[in-house]
Parts: C-alpha cells; structure tokens; sequence
C-alpha cells in the first residue's frame, strides 16, 4: 500500500530544491516579502481580533470634563453620548474594517505564494489582484472556523466569570447560574460535546488551508466549491489523511525546532554586535553608565536596538523561506498524491510528474 503522505517527503525536499535554487536574489526577495506578510495556516489563521476598549467611557468625560467640545450644550453633558456615540462606532468600524482588509490582503498574498509554485514564476501584484476575490471568502471561512473552534472555550470562561461576578442583568446571570448548576454528568457531556465541535472545526481549518487552497488555485474556484471538490477526492482515503496528520505533525515538530535553533545562534551573534557597537560607542560618551543616564545615550541605545531588530529579522527570513517553501510544498505534494488531477506544482518543480510521464509513455 502506498501512503501518499509518506512518499511526499521526498519529493518536497526535491520540489523545494528546484523552487528555491540556482538562487536568485530577486526570486528570494520576493519570497521573502511574502512569508514576511502573509496569512493563514491552522497555526497562524486570520481572525477578527475584539475591538479594543476606550480608556474612558463616556459618562467619565462628561463628568470630569465639562463643557467639552462635543457636548449639546455649553457645560452640560446632556449631548456628549449623542455626539460621542456616533464618533466612536465611526472609530470602531473604521477600525474593523482596516483589520479585515487587512486580513484579506494578507490571505490574497498567500495565494500569491501558490500561484509562485503553479507558474514556477514569482509576481506580486498581478495574481495579488487576480486571488483577492478567493481571498474575501477563505477570509470569512476561516473566520467562523476560528469562531467555532474558539467558542466552547469561550463559552466556559464567560460563564465562570459570570458565576463568580454576575453582572446585573439579570437574563444573562441566571442563565450563567443555570449552566453552573448542571450535574456533574451533564458538564461533563457538555465539556467533551464542546472539544469535539472545536477539534472538528480546527480540522476542518487546517484542511481548508492545507488541501482546499491548493485545490481553489487548480481549479480557479472559490472556498466552498473548493471544499466540494476536495471531499470528492477524500471519499475513501481517510487512511491516507491520518497519516498525512500524523507526519505533518512530526514535520512540524522538526521545522519548529530547526527555527528555534536558527533564532538562538542568529540572535547570539547579532547580541554580540549588538552589544560590542554599544561598547564602543560608550567610549565618547563617558563609559557604560552614559549609555542610559544620558540622551545621547539613550538615542544610542534605540538605534543600536532598532538595527539589531531589523538585522535579526533579515537573517532569519532566508530559513522562513525554506521552511515555509518546504512545508507547503509538502502538503502540495501529498494532495496531488491522493489526487493526481490536483497538482499544483510547476512541471519543472514536480518530480513526480517525470514518474507519470514516464510511466505513460
């Protein structure tokens, strides 16, 4: 029996290879820029953040400021909910909207990515623009994903918190008090009822970036019929998705730890230059002390800080490239295993393609 998750080992090694290599500057600095930007992924999803609270309500400005700019009347606070109210919501929606929009152009840049290894041709801003629609939709999916993978815990700290400190409205307390109250039995039912839907929908979030991109870039099609496309090609080969599961995971396992590796002795070398410019610079300021007892010292010491910053992160970012090349070229390879009509690979970058071609002929 051939695993197809297994096999795919190998040849992402191969794949990479050919993706990244003879190098070219331009090739990786265009890589670079989008592993440095883009979005998604079961461990790094997009989601909606909660919108940041004000530092002051509006019912402390209009008693510790009266008179304000803003309220109804000159000294009174009757006005300063209706005007503020309205500021704040066109803040808040401003500010939503630029996350979202955000969000969607960094998922936009991780088609892009894709688009790289279908083409064996590294472009920005054409396919950028061609995959943002694709973009809008895998954005929303992958939002509720997050939600339903988020809400049973949620749910359970919202409603000990409430237990523990009611609010006053008195619906929301007694329904927190009514779920506190359940036997032991029926929390317990209702805790594994909880992680089952969030495994399910971390599951599905990982296949929709995992398999479902990839499918969406072969097919030009969007999330949905993505996903109807994918489960056409799954019906049957569960066996090969546990496996693929468990040797992305020890992938993973082996990436995260060659990346811890390349931050610390990257990072030591960078302290070290870091701290043998701030020695000298110490010199004609007047010793170590100088370098935070005075200003001059202490612009010093941000620039010093600042440039370590951006060097730690110009050298780290070539070993991003190869381990996010290579785990996505990984997870490319092992879908067109399973279907072979999905490849997304170039030609020139698949080796498996010379083994079909090969084997047809």
């Amino acid at each position: 029996m051939s695993w197809h998750a297994v096999d795919a080992v190998d040849d992402a090694v191969e794949a990479t290879r050919r993706f990244l290599f003879p190098f070219s500057l331009v090739r990786w600095a265009k890589l670079s820029f989008l592993v440095l930007l883009m979005g998604g992924g079961a461990s790094a999803n997009v989601s909606v953040p909660p919108v940041p609270e004000g530092g002051v309500s509006v019912s402390e400005r209009g008693s510790s400021v009266p008179g304000a700019i803003g309220s109804g009347t000159v000294g009174g606070t009757d006005g300063i909910g209706a005007v503020d109210g309205p500021l704040l919501a066109a803040i808040v929606a401003g500010l939503l909207l630029a996350v979202i929009a955000l969000s969607v152009a960094s998922l936009s840049l991780r088609l892009v990515f894709y688009d790289a290894l279908r083409t064996n041709h590294v472009r920005l801003w054409r396919p950028f623009v061609e995959r943002f629609r694709q973009a809008a939709g895998l954005f929303v999916v992958s939002v509720a994903l997050s939600l339903g993978f988020a809400a049973p815990v949620a749910i359970a700290v919202i409603v000990s918190a409430l237990t523990s400190s009611p609010t006053g409205w008195e619906r929301l307390d007694s329904a927190a008090t009514a779920i506190a109250s359940l036997p032991t039995e029926a929390v317990v039912a209702v805790g594994v009822l909880g992680a089952v839907i969030g495994l399910v929908a971390l599951l599905v979030l990982r296949l929709t970036f995992e398999f479902v991109v990839p499918t969406m870039i072969v097919e030009d099609i969007g999330v949905i019929s993505g996903w109807g496309r994918l489960w056409r090609s799954l019906r049957g080969r569960f066996t090969d998705l546990i496996v693929y599961l468990l040797v992305h995971f020890v992938i993973g396992i082996g990436i995260a730890v060659a990346e811890g590796l390349a931050v610390v002795l990257v990072g030591s070398v960078v302290a070290v230059v870091a701290g043998l410019v701030l020695l000298i610079a110490s010199v004609p300021l007047g010793g170590i002390g100088a370098i935070l007892g005075t200003t001059a010292g202490t612009a010093v010491l941000g620039v010093v800080l600042l440039g370590a910053a951006g060097a730690l992160l110009l050298l780290l970012l070539p070993v991003r490239v190869l381990t996010r090349s290579y785990l996505i070229t990984y997870e490319v390879s092992t879908l067109a295993g399973i279907d072979r009509s999905l490849a997304l690979l170039h030609p020139d970058l698949d080796p498996a393609s010379a083994t079909v071609t090969a084997s047809e002929s």
